[in-house]
């Protein structure tokens, strides 16, 4: 239907607008009227993201958007869109005529929105699928989770988050990449927490204390099969605990998500013609929305003009024709580079970037809620992968390592860069782990763990890949894992250092000596000396700072005595402090006093009384010992943080002293805990870092009340990734009482 301005002037008497006109107008009216001037704006006011708003193709928006611009109540200009590459793109905004026509014509439906209330979603436009959606209800009225399944780019995301709009409870969102395990979903679902659990009975616990939710998982079949055990036991101990849990993914997937399935198939041609728009005849509609069988992604590539498909034809070789009719070589190029993401990239830093305008006016591109992260349309990606030969492949890998490897620096991109060495089955994989492993494995141990399992099934024979394999299997704590990766590591050496960690892990008390002293036998003086003080710090530190002492401190005793210090001035005197630092622990455990303060001496004479180690050391003794006032101790304290060199060595003094203020029930314990820094804050994830974690989620356990049990498991979790399993017994002894 045209428009009609049966006021005779323009946009300022009662415009009567079309079902097209209206939407649009309505969706542009929630933007504020700032947008207009702005440098910078979403892709939600240009053509692609008009289009997804309104579920109809570009094409089908001409019409309208020239009827709203010629009356005034649009306006269009050019400027910069966030995510959309470097060029500026034209983006349409809402006139002062077009908001009094608003005024004066309220809806009488919902209004459209741009807000994103379920977890950055952005709310969706759908036609033909009322039945699906009353399936889908009474499948999760049944069962409390469902399973919506079928071909890529049939619409099971539109489905979803149009379900999703009709919910009254908090939706949480996950989509999956082919590097996804359960902590990058946790992620997704709470990207506003500080501070999230990575043990999977506590990811459970965290989840459901939320309350009522809905949890959304989205392109289930991308997810790695190396992950495949965690996230199933995380989805269904979430349905465990009444959570309403909604799974989405092609068909077919693994058994264990053999959930109630809702099959989602083609829309109905009557229905299908709807996306085409209003602009076109209407028995033209018919014609292609039959011709296209019905499929959404099909039709939305679908320009003016192009031959449709004989009626034998398959839908892919429509979409393998029409997908590259017309693009530039640069369009083709940045098409093909973006078909080797593993995930949705942010567009500023993607390879392919020059292309983005292009492909995403071609409807090729799919984006994140916040518009910012692309990838290529999934049905795309299928079809355009099954078209690159070997030697094209390989050149698209070796430009997309070169072009991560310039931003090495950032722990996501270096993974990328490592996922693409891969792909190039470069023989020095490996190696580069030597440099890189304690700092990547801190927040990308699931992608570390994906490309190293691939490695490994790549190169069977490869134990260096093994060795990396089971390294990060031991930081994931997959004790059969780390086992089934020793088994094809030979190396003396290697093998040993592998089976101490499961040892260690596993509370292996005595398997873990005679590993220790089979990696003693051949480490030079300086090594030895740093093995055995690690494993004195495991036993010392084996305990919780509100219980007896139970750590048996003959066998640190033991294990100091063994100790050579070696010739060369610099590790001798390190390795003095450090043992120093451990026999004064052992003092304040025994409440030896004058040991205690010798120790302190000694220690001072060998630096100076302001050294940081020296005044961490006397607060430490003070705290144990003295009757002083809560605010001689906060002195001390305030005096040993500022002389501390790194932001780690500041919270661990902070640690000591929320320790001490818990003990002693002072209130002032929640207000310091609150300014220490997150256990995953560290670039570096070592012993002594696992060790942090594991005190600050304990006392997360005391101080939090509403999410002890989550924490508690945490801190067990840690403590025993730290080697102290006699800690991680008693925090899991306290969340049993707990519960």
């Amino acid at each position: 239907m045209g428009m009609i301005d049966e006021g005779g002037s323009q946009g300022a008497g009662v415009a009567m607008l079309s079902r097209g006109q209206e939407r649009l107008l309505r969706y542009l009216g929630t933007f504020p009227d700032a947008l207009s001037k702005a440098w910078d704006v979403p892709r939600d006011v240009s053509l692609p993201g008009l289009s997804d708003a309104m579920g109809v193709v570009r094409s089908g928006l001409n019409q309208p958007l020239n009827g709203l611009l010629e009356i005034e109540f649009i306006s269009v200009r050019v400027a910069h869109v966030l995510g959309g590459g470097t060029r500026r793109r034209q983006v349409y905004h809402i006139t002062e005529s077009g908001r009094a026509w608003l005024a004066e014509h309220p809806s009488l439906e919902e209004p459209m929105s741009n807000a994103r209330p379920h977890g950055g979603l952005k709310t969706s436009t759908i036609v033909g699928r009322d039945e699906e959606l009353q399936t889908l209800d009474a499948l999760i009225l049944k069962h409390n989770k469902a399973l919506i399944g079928g071909l890529s780019g049939v619409g099971k995301t539109t489905l979803l988050r149009a379900w999703v709009d009709g919910q009254s409870v908090p939706v949480r969102w996950a989509t999956l990449n082919e590097l996804s395990d359960p902590a990058s979903i946790m992620a997704d679902w709470m990207p506003d927490e500080k501070a999230l659990p990575k043990d999977l009975e506590a990811m459970v616990e965290h989840a459901a204390d939320q309350g009522p939710s809905v949890l959304v998982v989205d392109d289930l079949h991308r997810l790695p099969q190396r992950h495949e055990d965690g996230v199933s036991q995380l989805l269904e101990g979430l349905h465990e605990r009444q959570q309403v849990v909604v799974l989405a993914g092609r068909l077919p997937l693994p058994d264990r998500f053999d959930w109630p399935l809702l099959h989602l198939g083609n829309l109905a041609p009557n229905d299908a013609k709807h996306l085409l728009g209003e602009h076109l005849e209407d028995d033209l509609r018919q014609r292609v929305a039959k011709a296209l069988d019905g499929h959404p992604m099909a039709i939305n590539l679908y320009r003016e003009g192009e031959p449709l498909p004989e009626a034998s034809e398959d839908i892919q070789v429509f979409v393998k024709q029409t997908m590259l009719n017309g693009l530039t070589n640069e369009g083709l190029d940045g098409l093909d580079t973006m078909v080797l993401f593993p995930r949705a990239l942010p567009s500023e830093v993607a390879p392919g970037v020059q292309s983005i305008e292009e492909l995403d006016e071609r409807a090729l591109l799919r984006w994140s809620a916040d518009g910012l992260d692309v990838e290529v349309q999934h049905l795309i990606r299928n079809v355009r992968r099954t078209m690159l030969d070997q030697k094209r492949l390989t050149l698209l890998h070796q430009r997309a390592s070169d072009h991560w490897e310039k931003h090495l620096e950032n722990p996501a991109y270096a993974v990328l860069h490592l996922y693409h060495q891969l792909a190039l089955e470069r023989e020095d994989l490996g190696s580069k782990m030597d440099e890189q492993f304690e700092r990547l494995v801190v927040g990308q141990s699931g992608a570390l763990a994906v490309i190293f399992d691939r490695a490994t099934q790549q190169r069977p024979e490869d134990e260096s890949l093994h060795y990396w394999a089971g390294r990060i299997a031991l930081h994931r704590q997959e004790h059969e894992r780390v086992r089934q990766h020793l088994e094809s590591v030979q190396t003396d050496e290697l093998r040993n250092e592998l089976a101490y960690g499961l040892a260690v892990l596993e509370g292996q008390t005595e398997e873990a000596e005679r590993l220790l002293s089979e990696q003693l036998n051949g480490a030079s003086t300086v090594d030895a000396a740093r093995w055995l003080l690690k494993a004195a710090v495991q036993r010392v530190d084996d305990r919780l700072f509100d219980e007896m002492n139970s750590t048996n401190l003959d066998d640190v005793r033991t294990l100091l005595s063994r100790i050579n210090l070696p010739d060369e001035i610099g590790a001798r005197s390190s390795i003095t402090v450090s043992m120093s630092l451990i026999q004064h622990t052992m003092a304040l455990l025994t409440g030896d006093r004058e040991r205690a303060k010798s120790l302190v001496e000694g220690l001072e004479s060998l630096s100076h009384s302001h050294d940081p180690i020296v005044l961490h050391a006397q607060l430490k003794s003070e705290l144990s010992f003295s009757t002083g006032t809560e605010a001689d101790h906060t002195r001390m304290y305030d005096q040993a943080v500022a002389a501390q060199p790194t932001l780690f060595h500041k919270a661990a003094v902070g640690l000591t002293f929320v320790e001490h203020l818990v003990r002693s029930g002072s209130e002032l314990a929640p207000t310091v805990f609150e300014s220490l820094p997150l256990p995953d804050a560290w670039m570096e994830m070592g012993t002594t870092h696992h060790r942090y974690a594991a005190r600050w989620w304990y006392l997360k356990g005391h101080l939090d009340a509403a999410k002890s049990a989550t924490a508690l498991r945490e801190a067990a979790r840690c403590f025993r990734q730290a080697g102290c399993v006699n800690a991680a017994r008693s925090a899991a002894r306290r969340l049993h009482r707990v519960l």
